[in-house]
């Protein structure tokens, strides 16, 4: 990951709500917005959140602010990263089997 660059990060269920400290939340999708600040080597890494969402099955996604806003996220939560802000031109699928 690169520091000062923006990502979205898809936490586990479980993940999510040890992040928020919501253990009795439903289930729910959980995902993280912000800014990358360092990395935390084999543990996870510090990002300056800028909110959180929570989906439930059939619910409206609620978005939640957290402080302070810079927060270390474990490795052992994280589903996927997407890296925001990026722009992938003429890319194309070759050779996909089915």
């Amino acid at each position: 990951m690169e520091k000062n660059r923006k990502y979205t990060v898809w936490l586990t269920d479980q993940g999510g709500r040890a992040f928020m400290g919501k253990p009795d939340e439903p289930e729910s999708r959980w995902l993280v917005y912000g800014e990358h600040v360092e990395d935390e080597p084999n543990i996870g890494f510090w990002l300056q959140v800028e909110y959180v969402e929570q989906t439930t099955a059939m619910g409206e996604p609620k978005l939640f602010k957290v402080g302070p806003p810079v927060c270390l996220i474990l490795w052992t939560h994280v589903i996927t990263i997407q890296r925001q802000g990026e722009k992938f031109q003429g890319a194309k699928v070759t050779e996909y089997k089915h």
